[in-house]
């Protein structure tokens, strides 16, 4: 199940999957993928799994095909470091982008990494859509406009009358920004406290099993 949220007088769809659906444009946005993290922890010798960075090029290709997307922004952290480009990531990417159009908005992670040959559009600051902006780091409370933002890979805590804590990943709505989960599959998470959410007027979407919830805040 998605939400839709409007944000300067758009409408826009929160995606279980953990992406945001802008129809009026016809344009996909997803945050942080992180792309060959588990590639460059095992060339530092660490025991990760494989797989990690297909499967999510997958998932985006899945959720572009069957919303009719021309057009994916990536929010930063497109790359997660030098030492994950390996011949095949980059295969897999440059069959992904000539199916899905890409403007990658550069983050901390990738700022520096520029593979050559990619048909990727590569910004280096926030970009401008309209209404809307595309950026990685997320503005800070009162900032005009309305920004989509990635870089906190957020989450909340939610817990049981039984005592029992589980920790997921959330969509945070402010007044003037929506911060998006991480989308990539090994990426670890912020924690936000409530109260501090609630006093900043924001709504949070919690990620499930293939659904999303609003979760309730007090002040």
């Amino acid at each position: 199940m998605s939400l839709s949220i409007q944000a300067a007088g758009e409408l826009l769809w929160l995606l279980p999957e953990g992406a945001v659906w802008w129809p009026a444009a016809r344009t996909l946005f997803a945050a942080d993928l992180h792309l060959g993290k588990g590639a460059a922890f095992r060339a530092q010798g660490q025991a990760v799994p494989a797989g990690s960075s297909a499967r999510t090029l997958a998932l985006l290709e899945v959720l572009a095909a069957s919303h009719g997307a021309r057009r994916l922004v990536v929010l930063g952290d497109f790359w997660h470091s030098a030492e994950g480009l390996t011949p095949a990531l980059l295969e897999s990417v440059d069959g992904f982008a000539r199916g899905v159009p890409t403007v990658l908005v550069l983050g901390n992670h990738d700022r520096r990494i520029h593979p050559p040959g990619l048909p990727l559009e590569v910004v280096s600051t926030a970009l401008s859509l309209g209404p809307l902006t595309a950026g990685h780091e997320p503005p800070p409370p009162g900032a005009p406009g309305f920004t989509l933002a990635g870089h906190w890979h957020p989450a909340v805590v939610i817990a049981s009358r039984a005592g029992d804590r589980l920790r997921r990943p959330c969509f945070v709505h402010y007044p003037h920004a929506l911060v998006l989960p991480a989308f990539g599959g090994l990426t670890g998470a912020l924690t936000l406290r409530r109260a501090d959410l609630a006093r900043h007027g924001a709504q949070v979407a919690v990620l499930g099993a293939g659904e999303l919830h609003w979760l309730p805040l007090r002040r």
